[in-house]
C-alpha cells in the first residue's frame, strides 16, 4: 500500500496542470450555470458528467502507470525488446537506452585499454628502473663510482621517470597545451646539452645544422624530440648524430639500423623491435608517446633506416599548419 501511495503522490504531481485546467472548466461551468438560473438537476448532470468522466480516465491511467512502472522496474537490457510501451514515444525512449548503453560500454573499454596499457607499462617500466639502480648499487659496493657513469644512470631514471609520467599527462592534454612560437633549434641544443655526457662517453659527435621557427607547444614537443636523440644516442656505437633544420627536421644517425620488417611497427604501444629486445633497454613507449604527441601537435613522422647504416627520422608539419622558416 505504502508503495501504492507512493505512485499515487508521482502520478498527481505529474498532472498538476491536468486538474488545474479541470477546476478552472468546472468554475466556468458552474458559473455559467448559476447566472442562467438552471435548474438544480440540469446544474448537477452539467458539472458532475464532465468530473466523473474525467475521474474515470484518470483512474484508467493510474492503472496503466501503475503497471508500465512495474514494468520498468523488471526491465533490462537484455529484454528490452519487451518495453511496455510500443508507442513512438516508447521505441524513441529505447533508441535512447540503446545509445547510453552502447556509450557506456565504449568508454568502459576505452578504460579498460587503458588500465591494462598502463599496468604493463608500469610492470616493464618498473623493471627497467631496477637496472640503473642496480648498476648504481654496484658501483657503489665495488667503489667504482665515477661521475660520468652516475650521470649516465641517472639519466637513464629521469628518462624512464619522463616517459611514464609524460604518458599519464597526454592522456589529459585538452587543457595542457600552450602554443607560441620560438625557435626549434634551441629546444635541440638544450636536449643535446642534457645528453652532452652520453655523447662523450661514446666519443660520439653532433652537428645542430640551421634553423626553423614554429608554433606549437614546447614542452610537449621537447619530450618528442628528446626520445628521438635518447634513441639516437643508445643505438649509435660509433659515429655521429646529426640534426638538419629546413622545411622539417631531420635527425639523423650512423648507429645499428632498424631491421625492414620492424620500421612499419615502430610506432606500436609496447612494440620494442628485435633492437630493444637484444639490448634489453626499451620499454616499448618511446616512440609511440612520440608519435601520439606529434599527432596532437599536428606533425606527421617517419623513419627510414638501413641495417649497421643508420636511421633517419623526419618530423614535418601538416599542410594545415603555418611555420615561419629561417635559413
Amino acid at each position: 500500500m505504502r508503495a501504492i501511495g507512493r505512485l499515487l503522490r508521482i502520478f498527481c504531481r505529474e498532472r498538476v496542470g491536468e486538474y488545474v485546467m479541470l477546476c478552472l472548466s468546472e468554475g466556468l461551468i458552474a458559473l455559467v450555470l448559476l447566472l442562467h438560473h438552471l435548474d438544480l438537476a440540469i446544474f448537477n448532470v452539467a458539472f458532475g458528467m464532465p468530473l466523473l468522466v474525467f475521474l474515470v480516465f484518470q483512474v484508467i491511467a493510474f492503472i496503466k502507470f501503475v503497471r508500465l512502472h512495474h514494468c520498468l522496474s523488471h526491465v533490462s537490457l537484455d529484454n528490452l525488446s519487451y518495453f511496455p510501451d510500443h508507442s513512438q514515444i516508447g521505441q524513441d525512449y529505447q533508441a535512447i537506452i540503446h545509445d547510453l548503453d552502447k556509450t557506456r560500454q565504449e568508454k568502459f573499454e576505452a578504460l579498460a585499454n587503458f588500465d591494462k596499457d598502463l599496468l604493463d607499462l608500469t610492470k616493464l617500466w618498473t623493471h627497467q628502473m631496477k637496472v640503473p639502480l642496480a648498476a648504481l648499487d654496484l658501483m657503489v659496493q665495488t667503489d667504482r663510482l665515477t661521475v660520468s657513469d652516475v650521470q649516465s644512470q641517472l639519466l637513464e631514471l629521469d628518462n624512464y621517470l619522463n616517459i611514464l609520467l609524460s604518458y599519464l599527462r597526454l592522456q589529459h592534454t585538452a587543457t595542457d597545451f600552450r602554443f607560441e612560437t620560438f625557435d626549434v633549434a634551441d629546444i635541440m641544443r638544450r636536449i643535446v646539452k642534457k645528453y652532452a655526457n652520453q655523447f662523450i662517453l661514446k666519443n660520439l659527435s653532433v652537428k645542430i645544422i640551421g634553423s626553423w621557427r614554429i608554433t606549437s607547444d614546447q614542452k610537449w614537443l621537447t619530450v618528442a624530440l628528446e626520445q628521438i636523440i635518447n634513441n639516437a644516442v643508445k643505438y649509435t656505437k660509433t659515429g655521429s648524430v646529426t640534426v638538419t633544420f629546413d622545411t622539417n627536421i631531420v635527425i639523423t644517425d650512423t648507429g645499428i639500423g632498424i631491421l625492414p620488417e620492424d620500421i612499419p611497427r615502430l610506432f606500436e604501444h609496447g612494440f620494442t623491435g628485435y633492437n630493444g629486445r637484444r639490448n634489453q633497454k626499451s620499454t616499448g613507449l618511446g616512440l609511440y608517446l612520440t608519435k601520439d604527441i606529434l599527432s596532437q601537435l599536428n606533425f606527421e613522422i617517419a623513419i627510414s633506416s638501413q641495417l649497421d647504416h643508420g636511421t633517419a627520422v623526419t618530423i614535418s608539419q601538416s599542410k594545415t599548419t603555418d611555420s615561419v622558416l629561417v635559413r
